[in-house]
């Protein structure tokens, strides 16, 4: 009797063996890079996934330029006028990057909060224990990796006793 053959089988393709795949380099500054890696990271996206997607949308941006009516063309010639002739992804992820608007609202959407309670939290209001519960799936530390809950209470107890010395002081 013959075994039976899966209808389908999952397999994990090595990117480094496979023809289907090739290494991109590249140097962009370290801030971008950290900056990149912690939103790859909040998204649950792996840095290869995060780049490929990048690029991918780059591309289409590039080609839908290049396929552009005229006055389609000058509204792309004015996103562009103060940005590079050809705008690279590192270009792109750090204007976007710093638009603060859009950031705080992607952390307010990804911590399940308000802005506006993102924004006390930013003016030095004391965060609950829920919300370091949830800001600590979401925010990074410079080097990428996401700070755990138990480093955000330490944080915030030291906040509370400079908190407290600030006020004996004023007394």
């Amino acid at each position: 009797m013959k075994p039976e053959t899966p209808m389908f089988s999952l397999f994990v393709v090595d990117k480094r063996k496979s023809p289907d795949y090739q290494e991109l380099r590249g140097f962009i500054p370290k801030a971008l890079s950290l900056k990149f890696k912690g939103v790859c990271k909040g998204l649950g996206r792996n840095i290869n996934a995060g780049l490929e997607e990048a690029l991918e949308g780059w591309i289409e941006q590039q080609q839908q330029l290049e396929d552009s009516a005229p006055s389609e063309l000058s509204v792309a010639e004015e996103v562009t006028a103060a940005s590079p002739a050809v705008p690279t992804i590192a270009y792109l992820i750090e204007e976007t990057l710093s638009n603060r608007d859009w950031v705080l609202g992607k952390l307010a959407a990804d911590a399940e909060m308000s802005v506006e309670r993102i924004n006390e939290l930013l003016e030095g209001d004391r965060p609950s224990d829920v919300e370091l519960q949830k800001l600590a799936q979401w925010l990074v530390k410079p080097d990428g990796e996401a700070w755990e809950e138990g480093e955000l209470v330490d944080i915030r107890l030291a906040e509370d006793l400079k908190r407290r010395r600030q006020q004996k002081r004023s007394r």
